[in-house]
């Protein structure tokens, strides 16, 4: 059984997320229509601060975000176990608050609605022709290339839905939520 078949909602409204140690980002469709978006930034001296930050914008928030669904990008690459516990934090932080008012909550991982949105991850021959179109680059520089290009490439799927941003997290919200209008709910 499909991801999309196992968690298929009756759901309306629903809240697309992109969550990070220092920001919410999120777009809110009401069946095929953007009706908000926006991303919250979160504030602190340190992690702890940040997560208490977190907890009082979300749950002011909370009313507005009420969604019948709320569908969250999965943390997935992480580049250490400590970056990784920071982030478990303030996603838990996120869903506590989003939780109170009942709606279902699902993860997707990032290249599921990338790939969706026709963003896929670049071929071994799309890559070699960066690097033959800059012989010079690093691979560090090509990696980086490559990811600014996948970004912009959201944030034009991004502004076809109406949402006119130059946040990537912004734009990965609107492609998250409508992962979900399209295959989570009926």
């Amino acid at each position: 059984m499909s991801l999309s078949q196992l968690f298929k909602s009756e759901a309306k409204r629903v809240i697309g997320i992109d969550a990070s140690t220092n920001s919410m980002a999120y777009c809110i469709f009401d069946n095929d229509k953007v009706v908000e978006y926006g991303e919250i930034l979160f504030t602190g001296a340190d992690i702890y601060d940040r997560i208490l930050d977190a907890k009082r914008k979300v749950k002011a928030l909370r009313d507005r975000f009420n969604c019948d669904f709320i569908i969250i990008e999965a943390a997935v690459m992480v580049r250490s176990a400590q970056t990784g516990l920071k982030m478990a934090y303030t996603f838990g932080t996120i869903m506590g608050e989003l939780l109170e008012n009942g709606a279902k909550v699902v993860e997707v991982h990032p290249i599921t609605w990338q790939s969706f949105i026709g963003n896929k991850n670049y071929t071994a021959a799309q890559k070699a022709q960066i690097k033959k179109e800059n012989p010079e680059r690093s691979d560090n520089w090509i990696k980086s290339t490559i990811r600014e290009q996948r970004k912009q490439k959201t944030l034009t799927f991004a502004r076809t839905l109406g949402v006119n941003t130059d946040s990537d997290n912004i734009g990965d919200a609107v492609g998250i939520a409508w992962y979900a209008i399209k295959n989570l709910v009926r």
